[in-house]
């Protein structure tokens, strides 16, 4: 029988796994095997499975250029889109259909043998692993809601702590963090208790693994390692007679501790709070040479692994304050988290109670400090507000391990309790979280038990966009190297995130426009956004990370107050200069106005399906006007390559935000041209340019960036005859132009 125990427990292992993955990720592989694409239910995870889809000059780049440095965590992203390259499937698909099972295999798989490593029963170890997948709020606690609010004030849950449970479906960033999240600490364990610089070094990179992965869960592993190497580093000077020393460094870290709390109170989020706690903890911790070792060995693997993520927003210059904001619908009432938490923290309660016939000190060590970085981090240390409320969802992983512990207590009326009440309550809670990411809940289950709210799931692909898809895949796969597509800005996120997520997936080229979400040159941004708005003027566009509305701040003229346009085909021009060969629209609601324009800017319709277009870009010769070719860029020169129809004189006319002052001078050929000033934002040049091909060189301003992103200073060019000018352009300034 005890031969037999390994092979029962594989069993039961493989049976979890595949319960998880037919809950988790079973309509969009049945969907799959069917020939139908889906994409994970959550609209916004799907815009950021591009991350990594293309590459620049800088090492972690946005998600549609490819162009912009960002302080992204791009490790689970850089994986979606390692899949999709090895299987040929589009990110979404190979997020839907193999990320989405992977990680719930490797939350459950990973919590288990976690809790092995710990010397835990396989028994108990299984059932943690059960509670870690699938644990959320405490059954029936609704109803305490209203016996409380009397003095809480909360009615009700805000629904703001989302377990595992409720998203692990979602394949995000925060899910592979939460796959990280006890390999991470248990490895530390491991090391701590040992003796073998690998397993050190191993812990290290995990931890490492997780600063790549996501932020907030790297933060509360790195300040739950800190404070774990610190307890079990005075716990030895304690054990060896030491006492004295014990309770200064003890002493030491409380103070650093309430001094940082007290600084994130006045300055808000730093990362130097964090430092400063961090090498306390460690120099506390170091007792003898051994301590030594492990804290190099340890800080020494974890930094080479997160370096390029680390070194990246070093470079960057990343700001504290990005991370100030407070999201007023992310706060989570006390009353709440006590609620939500109930049982499991009944289940702590009686595992304290019982510690001495546990005899595992050192593992309640570890649990605790697990459960009380989660508490005080949720609580907002070191300033952390915005989304603090993640860390008190990360709770329920420790209180998981303790209700999973529970049931090692040996008979007593505790343990009594235990099976009586907790296990059967934990259990419930169990079935129900599980059974809502495939089936609505029965309203009477509702009303009882409580409901739950579950963002797992699958999406069809919007209607017609299976066809678009078809097009952009056939059709940017010949294209040049260099060449983009042209796709709209967010006007209600995450709606077009997720439109230009479908859409890039399958592009070959990326997108001019880039994505605003973590990058921090916005200005950069906002000229690309720019040529987009001067193209299409009355598109709804709102960058709801930046609050802008750039189309509203763009020009609605070629030169306000001196020069605009007759000829709206002109204005098309500009995108030669950025090699962008189309542009496309999944449908939604801007959609109409677009296709309205898109007919006035003479772009000729490659597809059309009732609101989802692609245009070819290219633009039509005209005996009047100058065709302009890509430009390139050395710096600091940026070189346009024009072909004048005839030769003679022409009139070019280049607009862009403060192009007066950014452009140093513009030469035709090898000759300079004088430089016309139209306001701020516009200038004009006359220049005899001969029949065919030539080219025009402006000087820009140093700019470093400029190195990583390829420089956008115009949103509008025209050159035009001068003798045909005023069929193209028209305004007070033209007949200065004209002499």
């Amino acid at each position: 029988m005890t031969r037999n125990q390994p092979t029962l427990a594989g069993a039961c292992l493989l049976a979890f796994v595949g319960l998880f993955i037919f809950v988790f990720a079973g309509p969009q592989i049945t969907d799959f095997w069917h020939g139908n694409a889906d994409t994970v239910r959550h609209i916004e995870s799907v815009s950021l499975s591009l991350y990594g889809r293309f590459h620049g000059t800088a090492f972690v780049t946005d998600a549609y250029s490819g162009e912009f440095p960002t302080y992204y965590n791009f490790l689970s992203d850089w994986l979606i889109n390692l899949i999709a390259h090895a299987t040929g499937l589009p990110p979404f698909e190979a997020q839907a259909v193999i990320y989405v099972p992977l990680l719930v295999t490797l939350l459950f798989l990973g919590a288990y043998l976690s809790m092995r490593a710990l010397d835990i029963e396989r028994g108990v170890a299984s059932f943690m692993a059960l509670l870690v997948v699938g644990a959320g709020e405490t059954p029936f606690v609704h109803h305490l809601y209203r016996v409380f609010e009397r003095f809480s004030g909360v009615s009700q849950a805000s629904g703001n702590l989302i377990p595992p449970a409720g998203s692990m479906g979602v394949a995000s960033s925060q899910d592979l963090g939460w796959v990280l999240f006890l390999p991470v600490l248990a490895s530390l364990y491991c090391a701590k208790r040992g003796n073998r610089p690998i397993v050190t070094v191993f812990a290290g990179a995990l931890l490492g693994i997780a600063c790549l992965a996501h932020t907030l869960t790297f933060l509360q592993l790195a300040t739950t390692v800190c404070v774990c190497v610190a307890a079990d580093g005075i716990a030895n000077l304690i054990r060896a007679g030491r006492i004295g020393y014990a309770m200064a460094r003890a002493g030491a870290i409380v103070v650093v501790l309430a001094l940082m709390i007290v600084r994130g109170n006045m300055v808000g989020l730093s990362m130097s709070s964090f430092v400063i706690f961090w090498s306390t903890c460690f120099l506390a911790s170091l007792v003898d040479a051994r301590s030594v070792r492990f804290a190099v060995l340890y800080g020494v693997s974890a930094a080479i692994v997160a370096s390029p993520y680390a070194l990246q927003v070093w470079q960057l210059s990343l700001q504290a304050g990005r991370f100030e904001e407070v999201d007023s619908y992310a706060k989570v009432p006390t009353i709440e988290f006590i609620l939500f938490h109930l049982v499991y923290i009944a289940s702590a309660v009686i595992v304290f109670l019982n510690a001495r016939r546990l005899g595992r000190p050192d593992l309640l060590i570890w649990l605790s400090v697990m459960l009380l970085v989660s508490v005080g981090m949720g609580l907002g240390t070191f300033g952390l507000n915005s989304h603090a409320y993640r860390f008190w969802t990360n709770a329920i992983i420790p209180f998981a391990l303790f209700a999973g512990l529970s049931l090692a207590v040996p008979p007593s009326p505790s343990r009594r309790l235990v099976m009586g009440l907790i296990v059967p309550l934990l259990l419930i809670g169990v079935v129900r979280n599980l059974w809502v990411v495939r089936y609505p809940l029965p309203e009477a289950v509702s009303r009882t038990v409580g409901s739950v709210e579950s963002y797992n799931g699958a999406r069809p692909l919007p209607a017609g966009a299976s066809a678009l898809l078809d097009q952009l895949r056939n059709r940017t796969a010949p294209l040049p190297s260099g060449s983009r597509l042209l796709v709209p800005p967010e006007y209600d996120y995450p709606q077009q995130a997720y439109r230009n997520g479908l859409m890039l997936a399958v592009s070959s080229v990326p997108s001019f426009v880039p994505d605003p979400r973590y990058i921090i040159w916005h200005d950069l941004y906002a000229d690309r956004v720019a040529v987009f708005c001067s193209l299409f003027p009355t598109y709804p566009q709102f960058d709801t990370h930046t609050k802008a509305r750039i189309c509203e701040q763009t020009p609605k003229q070629l030169a306000p107050g001196h020069l605009d346009l007759i000829d709206a085909r002109a204005a098309a021009d500009v995108l030669a200069l950025y090699r962008i060969r189309l542009l496309a629209v999944l449908q939604g609601l801007p959609t109409d106005p677009m296709i309205d324009q898109a007919r006035r800017l003479g772009l000729k319709p490659v597809y059309d399906g009732s609101g989802s277009m692609v245009w070819d870009t290219t633009s039509q010769s005209d005996p009047d006007r100058i065709s302009f070719g890509a430009a390139t860029y050395r710096e600091p020169e940026l070189s346009i390559a024009m072909v004048a129809p005839q030769a003679g004189r022409y009139i070019v006319v280049l607009a862009g935000r403060a192009i007066a002052t950014n452009v140093r001078q513009l030469r035709s050929g090898q000759l300079l041209a004088e430089l016309h000033p139209l306001g701020a934002d516009a200038i004009a040049v006359t220049m005899d340019l001969p029949a065919g091909s030539s080219e025009m060189t402006l000087t820009l301003p140093p700019d470093r960036r400029l190195r990583t992103v390829f420089p956008t200073p115009i949103r509008l060019i025209v050159g035009v005859k001068q003798e045909a000018a005023q069929k193209v352009i028209t305004g007070p300034s033209l007949q200065q132009l004209l002499r």
